[in-house]
């Protein structure tokens, strides 16, 4: 019978199935002057050798699979990301940006690509690499702009928690390098290989879009602005020049795809979702995937989650998405540690779970923790502790809580973001006599 351990076991599994290098291996492949994505052939121009550009968190390790599927046919590199490199090729530019805001360091990032973009010809081939985090790690702003009115303009959208679609509208329209426009800049073919950290993989939407397009209008900025109480807030060179731009085509984003730029998705939270169905079989289970999202307040996930073990009673469940969480307290932790605390708060005294929730990139809210794990045994060793759970959640401290509890999920920053994951074990009334820790 599957027990906390084994579980923690199979999620430390699953981050490294859905590790970027592995999966561009998997999926990827170059061969007589083609390059394959699964079963999909493109072909490179002949005696043309490749440009590799790209940005985001997971741009490294998505880097580093390319080096070693074709390294002698790669010109050079041009890579901006928030780790250190531990990349070292002798064409390889690297630019260590920042997350979550954009700084000069972003700006020197999207001024490097620009250039890089610019200077490729309509006969040379380039293939870039995008994932989660792009937003902040590239910034290029409307001339009009400063990055300094920038920062201020996004802290605010993030602030009074705005959804990250109309943040990323808000930003896309103050950008020179977001929502397609990048793509302006180069008359060069490419293929974007694209790792999804939002719900439903929309292309506009990962990584604000670079090199595709922006369904989202001037009008839609401005609106989700107002929307939010933040439109007489942001500084006044972004009000103007929202307000200039709802009147002018021309600056508006591009509608519609570039003709010699494909998009490739290979990977999202579905695939992270299958490879966890796939380990946990192996486990000797029958998981299932359950197909409704993981996108709302923590507060009404939880509650959703708690009825759905009231009505399931047995079984192995597998839930993907992101809960969002309005922090008022000043503790350390997360939308995941605050998900389990808050499940534990309510945790079904006379049932037999085991509730894990963790976000896939390692890494959540201010903590050093992806998450944490409990079961019916936790509650145990919170009365033998004197741990006084609404407490930390009052003060959402989390990570303090499960780290007193020794049941904190941390395997370190997995240069990945697939969103996140939630793996609940409910054991069946019949087999409640168990060990089960």
């Amino acid at each position: 019978m599957l027990n906390k351990k084994d579980l923690e076991n199979v999620f430390l599994s699953i981050l490294d199935d859905i590790h970027p290098k592995k999966l561009i291996k998997k999926q990827c492949k170059f061969e007589n002057d083609k390059f394959y994505i699964n079963a999909e052939s493109i072909e490179i121009p002949k005696n043309k050798k490749i440009h590799i550009l790209g940005s985001g968190k997971a741009v490294l390790s998505m880097a580093e699979a390319l080096y070693e599927i074709m390294e002698d046919k790669i010109e050079k590199a041009l890579l901006v990301g928030a780790y250190e490199n531990n990349l070292k090729k002798q064409d390889l530019t690297y630019i260590k940006s920042t997350h979550p805001l954009p700084s000069e360091k972003s700006v020197e990032g999207a001024k490097a690509l620009v250039k890089e973009f610019k200077s490729l010809g309509e006969d040379d081939f380039f293939i870039y690499l995008l994932s989660g985090g792009n937003s902040a790690l590239v910034e290029l702003p409307a001339d009009e702009i400063s990055l300094e009115e920038f920062q201020k303009t996004t802290k605010l959208m993030l602030e009074n928690s705005m959804p990250i679609e109309s943040i990323n509208c808000v930003r896309k329209h103050i950008s020179q390098v977001k929502g397609g426009r990048l793509a302006r800049f180069t008359k060069a073919k490419g293929v974007v290989l694209t790792l999804s950290d939002v719900l439903g993989d929309n292309l506009e939407a990962i990584g604000s879009a670079p090199l595709f397009f922006d369904s989202s209008t001037f009008q839609d900025a401005f609106d989700a602005l107002n929307k939010y109480n933040i439109f007489e807030k942001v500084p006044d060179s972004v009000q103007s020049y929202l307000k200039k731009a709802l009147n002018s085509k021309d600056l508006e984003t591009p509608k519609s795809e570039s003709q010699k730029i494909k998009h490739c998705l290979i990977g999202s939270n579905d695939i992270l979702l299958n490879v966890a169905k796939n380990l946990l079989e192996k486990e000797n289970l029958n998981p299932i995937i359950v197909d409704e999202k993981i996108d709302d307040d923590v507060e009404i996930v939880c509650k959703n989650l708690l009825q759905f073990c009231k009505e399931k009673k047995e079984g192995c469940f597998i839930f993907g998405g992101e809960a969002t969480v309005n922090v008022s307290g000043t503790g350390k932790g997360g939308r995941n540690q605050h998900l389990v605390l808050s499940f534990l708060d309510s945790y079904p005294k006379d049932e037999d779970i085991i509730f894990l929730s963790a976000a896939s990139d390692g890494i959540d809210g201010n903590s050093d923790a992806s998450g944490a794990i409990i079961d019916k045994d936790t509650l145990k060793k919170v009365e033998e502790l004197n741990l006084d759970i609404k407490a930390y959640m009052k003060n959402f401290d989390s990570n303090t809580f499960f780290d007193k509890l020794n049941q904190l999920l941390k395997p370190g920053p997995t240069h990945n973001n697939m969103l996140d994951i939630v793996i609940i074990f409910i054991n069946s009334n019949k087999n409640k006599g168990d060990k089960n820790v």
